[in-house]
This record gives structure tokens, sequence and C-alpha cells, in this order.
């Protein structure tokens, strides 16, 4: 069946949103599709397995909903959605949106019957952001459904392809302070370029760092000169780029405009190479270029304002310093880091960021060294109506070639992405206290040969330094010193490593394998709980004890994005940089535990 951009996008829209409120707000009345019909009047066909039903009491209603795809692990696959009508006493068909926007009533009701007044007033963002997120999608939808997804995409392709967004976020497409003539350069779905914008600035308004031989001016200026030979300018000033977005913001502020008029800051505009955004919109790229760059950009992406801030700065020069004195890297040679080694920013008084807060990134993946790069978001991504996910489409080409089963290459997929990715993370953990936020997006992964080969992490954002290895790690590393914010209780840490690491990227790859029938998802869990058995048994440090609470532990933490929404929390300038998290009923113990049932009973009889 045909389906427009807005039916892809409102049915994508309604699964973030339901999912989200599945698991943080009610699980809702599960019920076999064939024992619900039997019980409910309704003249509908309804193919799903299963059926969910959630009540909204304040408001008096009840709602079903067709589930085609029940995941253990992950989200829900969405069918057609019904509205129980008490006049008739039977289900009719209700609109996706209105059912949002009905749920997210309730929530907002509920807010105001518990005296919590202040988290109900910020009901109207909540809706705003969650209109425009699909309204966003719709086009990006809509862009990209002439072309088909490759397998072996190179980097900025892969950057380019997440239409979808978060799949557990009510608004994964929102760009809120983005307009929609602005979005065909800078959004990367759109696949636009465009060039920087720069500004001189006296050298003494300028702080910089770097842990490579370059200083982040020398890069920058070469950068500049690569295109622009004649380019000039005197010794006291620095050149700094801006996302073209960002310029327009800071030409708006009061100590900007007074720079401008005493001439210690100068607008250059626009010039040099040409850049696309990468999936986090303000981090670009050009190909030809030796680092990308990372801005402050005044647009809302899925829970915050997107802004360098100063402990970011530090923190991504000094752990460059750190990796390249720890040998981690060098025994795990399957496993990459890729590097924040410079920073460059402007002063200005009584500010502790200026917005000019420019973080350099190593571009590993310049021409001839990009191809097969691409995100777990990418890999794992719901593919559009009557098309394979970018994970299938590897698996039955590698199955066609090798002559294998789809099983036995399913399995071998998996064990390498296990070896690149999750396992090193962990030993990391273990090795040296050091976890990293290593979500869908952070993850990139080389799939030139069809399969996982090498695991790359990124984002200055994303480390989190035990206090346990606190002066171990200073030694080795004495400017770490300079940065106790990345120094974090274990805990905390775990908390947050379970989420990103298992929650959103291990269980990401073991739903999509069985959303698209290719393994069950009950024979991933078995193989990941025998996987971090034998891990176990070799750690000895902080990992041993997190991977024991996988194991064993009967709830996972997990962060609530519909939560976090609703009560509009900016989760990069709350205190600990912390969203609400919840917890979920561990998959790996639910499953044992059915496992031991289903003994016990076959020895009743």
């Amino acid at each position: 069946m045909y389906l427009t951009a807005k039916q892809i996008a409102v049915k994508a829209t309604l699964e973030a949103f339901l999912n989200c409120y599945i698991r943080e707000v009610n699980n809702g009345n599960w019920v076999k599709t064939e024992d619900w019909i039997k019980e409910n009047l309704t003249t509908f066909l309804i193919t799903g397995n299963d059926i969910v039903e959630l009540e909204l009491p304040i408001q008096g209603r009840k709602y079903a909903f067709e589930i085609f795809y029940k995941s253990k692990v992950g989200k829900h696959v969405v069918g057609i959605t019904l509205k129980y009508c008490s006049k008739k006493h039977e289900w009719e068909r209700e609109d996706s949106l209105v059912v949002i926007l009905t749920f997210i009533q309730e929530l907002h009701l509920m807010a105001r019957r518990n005296g919590c007044d202040e988290l109900a007033s910020h009901t109207d963002e909540l809706i705003l952001r969650l209109i425009e997120s699909y309204q966003t999608m719709t086009r990006y939808v809509e862009e990209s459904m002439a072309g088909t997804r490759r397998a072996y995409a190179t980097f900025i392709e892969s950057e380019q392809s997440l239409v979808f967004g978060h799949w557990f976020h009510p608004t994964p497409k929102s760009r809120q302070g983005m307009s929609n003539w602005q979005q065909q350069s800078y959004a990367p779905e759109l696949k636009g370029k465009f060039q920087l914008h720069y500004f001189e600035v006296d050298k003494k308004m300028i702080t910089e760092s770097s842990s490579v031989a370059k200083s982040a001016s020398d890069i920058i200026l070469q950068s500049v000169m690569k295109y622009i030979p004649d380019f000039q300018k005197s010794e006291e000033v620095c050149i700094l780029p801006m996302h073209p977005l960002q310029a327009q913001s800071l030409l708006q502020q009061e100590e900007m405009k007074k720079a401008l008029q005493e001439g210690t800051i100068v607008n250059i505009g626009v010039l040099g190479p040409y850049y696309s955004a990468t999936s986090s919109i303000r981090t670009v790229y050009c190909t030809e270029e030796e680092y990308m760059y990372k801005f402050s950009i005044p647009v809302k992406v899925t829970n915050s304002l997107r802004k360098n801030q100063q402990h970011e700065l530090k923190a991504g020069v000094v752990m460059s310093r750190l990796l390249q004195k720890l040998l981690f890297l060098d025994n795990h040679p399957s496993f990459s880091m890729i590097e924040d080694p410079a920073y460059i920013t402007v002063d200005f008084p009584h500010m502790r960021e200026s917005g000019f807060e420019v973080i350099i990134r190593s571009n590993i993946f310049t021409t001839g060294k990009d191809k097969g790069i691409t995100s777990i978001a990418a890999i794992v991504q719901d593919p559009f109506p009557n098309q394979r996910s970018m994970l299938k489409e590897m698996i039955m080409t590698n199955a066609q070639v090798e002559d294998r089963s789809v099983k036995e290459v399913s399995l071998d997929w998996f064990d390498k992405y296990w070896s690149c990715s999750i396992e090193p993370i962990i030993r990391l953990y273990d090795d040296h206290g050091i976890a990293l936020e290593a979500h869908q997006q952070n993850s990139l992964v080389d799939i030139s040969t069809g399969y996982p080969e090498r695991y790359y992490y990124r984002d200055n954002q994303g480390y989190y330094l035990s206090k346990s290895h606190e002066q171990v790690l200073i030694l080795t590393e004495p400017r770490l010193i300079e940065t106790p914010d990345l120094f974090y209780e274990d805990e905390l840490i775990q908390e947050r490593f379970t989420y990103y690491l298992i929650v959103n990227q291990l269980f990401s790859v073991i739903y999509r394998f069985g959303a698209d029938q290719m393994l069950e998802e009950t024979d991933l869990i078995e193989l990941t709980v025998q996987k971090l058995s034998t891990l176990e048994k070799e750690l000895k440090g902080q990992g041993k004890g997190f991977v024991q609470s996988l194991i064993h532990g009967e709830m996972l933490p997990h962060k609530a994005n519909l939560l976090t929404r609703f009560h509009d929390v900016d989760e990069l300038t709350a205190e600990l940089e912390q969203s609400i998290y919840q917890e979920l009923a561990n998959p790996f113990v639910v499953q044992r535990k059915e496992e031991e049932y289903e003994n016990a009973l076959s020895y009743t009889f």
C-alpha cells in the first residue's frame, strides 16, 4: 500500500510518542488480538498479533492500538488506532495527531491534579515542538522518498539519512530556532552545503588550546588559506569561523555590537570551503578538510539548546592528551575514539560563554577514507514502506554473496559488532574508569565489507571518568585537574552507561534484527547474556560490577525523554546535565525467569 510522506511521518510521530508513553507513564493492558476481537465490537480489519489498551481516566477516554511487532527491548510497531465510543458502545478510528494531543492533555491534567502547576505550564512547549517535529519530518521524508538507502554509503550520506530521528523521543525532529528557509542549507537531512561566517578578533580577546602540533587558530587560518591563498591578516588578530545561524545570533548581542564599534572584532562574512551538517546539525564536515568544527547554534534539538560550554572545550583537549598516553587503543585496534583536540573562543567580560566557542574535531573520514562509515542510528533506522532497513539490506546481500543462511550471517554480524563496539567500551571502563555516552548517534562503524570491522566513538560531551580512578588518571594526565566536571561517582556513571550503551545502542540492534525477522530477539538476548557472563569472569574493576548489574539487576535505568520534554528540562544546563531517569524491567532477567517458569511447567505434565 502506498503511503504519502505525511502518512509516513504521522505514523512515525505516533509510534515514537506512544512508545515513550508506554515506557514512561503507563504500560497499558496487553491482549492477544484474537482474544480482544472476541470481547469487543469492531468492523475494522486488525492483523497485528497484539492490542494494547490505554485509558485516560481524567478525561474518561479509552484507546486501543494495534501492534504489528511487540519488542522485548525496543519500540513496538503500531498499526491502526481506535477510540472507544461509550454512546455507541463500539470502537472507532481516531486520527493519530488528535490521539497524541489528547494524551498530552492527560499529562497536563495529571500535573494539575498533583498540584504541579509549574509542570503543567510547559504543555504548550511540548505541543509546539511536537507539531513542528512532525511537519519537519514530513518534509524530510518527502525529500528522501525518491531515493533509496544504500548499505555501503559514505560517512556524510549516512549522517544525512536520519529522517526519523531518535526512536524514543516525542519530538525527534524538532528544530526550534531554525526557520523553514534556513533548513534547506543547514539541515543535514536536506543535504545542503554552506560556507562558514568568519570574524577577525583581537588576540587579546582569544582563549585557545590544542593537544596537537598546530594551534586552533593556525588550523583555522591554514584551512582558509587553502581556498584563498592571498588571504592576509595582521599578527595581532585571529580569525574564527562561525555557523551562519550562530553568526546571525551573535550580531544581535550588545557585547558583540560594542566590539564591532570598537574594532576589536571585524565581521569578515562568508568565505572558505563549503561544509555539510552532520547528524548533530552543529558539527560540520568537509570531505577535503583535516578537521570538522562543532559550533554553538541558537536551535533547540531534542532536549536542549545546542551550545558549547567552557568545560566541554577543555574536556575535548584534555581527553585527547589522556587518550594519547593510554595503551588501550593500541591493544584494541578495532576500536577508535574520534578526538576533539583543539578549541578556540572569544572572551567577553562577565560572560562564561560568549557564543564564539568552537570545538575542532579530527576528521578521519576525508575523501577515500569515508566509504562504509555509518552510525548505528542509520543502520537500525526504520525503512520506508516496501524497502529494507540498512541492516537487513546488508545481511541479505551478505547471505546471497556468501551462499549462507540469513541466520548464520546475522549471528556473525552481531558477533563482529559486539567485538568492536560493546566489549571494548565495557573494558575501557573496567581498565581505566572511563565510560562513554555511546548511544546510537555517537557510535559509528565501518561496514565497508558488509560487517562491522571497526567502531568509532565521538562526542566530547560524553566522557564520564570514575572518581575511584581519579588519582591514577590525573597522574597519567595532570591537566585533568583542570576539568573536575569530568569525574563522577560510579553509581551515576553506571546509570547513564547502562542507558546509553545498553538500552539505547545495543537494544536498538537487537530490536532491528527481530523486527526485520532475521533473528529472534530472545535468541540475541540469550547470546548477550552469554557474552556478558564470559566477560564478567575476565573483568577486575568497575566493569565487573557494571556487568553483574546487567545480568542480575531486576531493573535497568533509562532516560525518560517524554517526561524530560514535558517538564521542559534542558539536559545541558541542568545540574549534572541530568535528564529525568526511570527504570524498566531488565529483559535479560525477565527472559531468564520466563524460561525457568516454562521449564518448571514442563516437569508438572
